[in-house]
């Protein structure tokens, strides 16, 4: 549902942005901002806010206070805003008061480059050469049409299973043993059996989150929503394979459904799902919500729909981005560069659970310490889960293109051949976003 009322929101400052530049007012400019090539010289200074949210807003507000230990004749106030974006498109759209820095997550990204072009700094002239510092699965979401880079990706969430170690003892499955979705599913039945009320997943069947482990698999897959000249395409082999094995989950009897985030955290807390498909960043939301279940929970990576397939996956992640409205971009860079970008900045996002993009600091020891709820270095067992994650490109339209799927999900479980639900879901996106069907 918020992803539904962010589309609707997004077209809504749309359109009062073109009513704006109609009726006289102050329109975003297309022409395109960019840091110099080198640093000005001397001392920074100056003021910058930075919007974001809930655990990012509390690491970036740590960040802020080592950068400015360091830098004294500057202050960085960081300011709490909602996941929904609502304190930010309005000065996007008016093109007066937005915040220097803002946190954007890397799959709304491109579609706030075309709504708000203009609104945001390319950070290219500055990146130049150190590029392959960034995983690529995320330097390819905060990149615009022309492959400028427009923000700075932050982190990213390499995909892996959680799994209840005392529900696989009690059933003699061995994790390491699987290796395919296929083993998986007949594992899950001897853990169904052994285990009283207990089931597989718990995954959100009634709601708009009923699409997110469909995302993991077709990613896993190598899987697109567009053809490489940008014309919709659910219905190649990767989107139907993951749609099939989605369906799968369902109709073997392995899935509680639990619309809401809220749903799924009590599913784990209460022992009724033996394992969880998620990023690295759960593993945060697990130790916080079951802190009496230290030790139970074991990881496994993803198993591939063929032994020795594709078996990484990618979920999350945000990019931090300027706004060509600041009156300090230099300021505004050097912080970014600070937090995502040094061993210091990043041993913070580390404290907070955020997965580092920056691929260097997979290198330090902060980075292969021992989780002692896992009782396994955490990071970077994720880190070699994220070497070989296949690209995607979610697109400017991707809010629409997600709710077409969705609608397709569902039909599918009531019964629907997946074919059909997706060609007609193919329809519905081309309606909402004015894109051609692949044929």
């Amino acid at each position: 549902m918020k992803k539904r009322l962010l589309s609707i929101f997004l077209v809504s400052v749309l359109l009062i942005s073109i009513l704006s530049a109609c009726s006289g007012g102050q329109s975003s400019s297309g022409d395109l901002a960019e840091l110099e090539k080198e640093a000005p010289e001397g001392e920074l200074s100056g003021e910058i806010k930075v919007a974001s949210w809930n655990v990012a807003a509390d690491a970036l507000t740590e960040t802020a206070k080592k950068f400015m230990e360091e830098h004294p004749n500057t202050k960085v106030t960081v300011e709490y805003v909602t996941s929904d974006y609502s304190s930010i498109t309005p000065p996007l759209t008016s093109g007066k008061g937005a915040p220097d820095v803002m946190q954007i997550q890397q799959r709304d990204f491109a579609n706030f480059l075309d709504v708000f072009e203009g609104q945001f700094v390319s950070m290219s002239n500055r990146l130049e050469g150190r590029e392959s510092e960034f995983a690529e699965v995320a330097l390819n979401l905060v990149k615009d049409k022309d492959g400028n880079i427009m923000g700075l990706p932050w982190d990213i969430g390499p995909v892996a299973v959680y799994y209840r170690k005392d529900f696989f003892e009690n059933a003699g499955v061995d994790p390491e043993s699987i290796k395919t979705w296929d083993q998986y599913i007949e594992a899950a039945k001897k853990i169904q059996e052994a285990n009283a009320g207990v089931n597989m997943f718990a995954l959100g069947l009634s709601s708009d989150d009923i699409a997110e482990i469909y995302r993991m698999l077709l990613n896993q897959l190598g899987g697109h929503y567009y053809t490489e000249d940008g014309k919709i395409d659910f219905t190649d082999e990767a989107s139907i394979q993951a749609a099939e094995m989605f369906k799968r989950f369902v109709d073997e009897g392995l899935v509680i459904d639990a619309p809401t985030w809220d749903d799924r955290i009590r599913a784990f807390v209460n022992s009724q799902n033996a394992s969880v498909v998620f990023p690295v960043w759960y593993a945060g939301t697990i130790k916080t919500q079951a802190a009496d279940q230290k030790g139970l929970w074991g990881l496994m990576p993803m198993p591939g729909f063929t032994e020795g397939g594709p078996n990484q996956s990618h979920s999350g992640g945000s990019t931090l981005a300027i706004s060509s409205q600041s009156e300090n971009k230099e300021l505004a860079w050097r912080f970014i560069e600070y937090s995502l970008m040094t061993n210091e900045g990043q041993d913070v996002q580390m404290e907070y659970g955020l997965f580092p993009a920056w691929l260097p600091y997979h290198e330090t020891e902060n980075f292969k310490q021992v989780d002692e709820y896992f009782d396994l270095a955490l990071s970077e067992f994720f880190g070699n889960l994220s070497a070989d994650i296949p690209t995607i490109d979610y697109g400017s339209h991707f809010l629409d293109v997600n709710g077409a799927i969705v609608e397709a999900l569902g039909e599918i479980l009531d019964g629907k051949d997946i074919v059909e639900a997706f060609e007609a879901a193919e329809e519905k996106a081309a309606r909402d976003t004015g894109l051609e069907i692949s044929e």
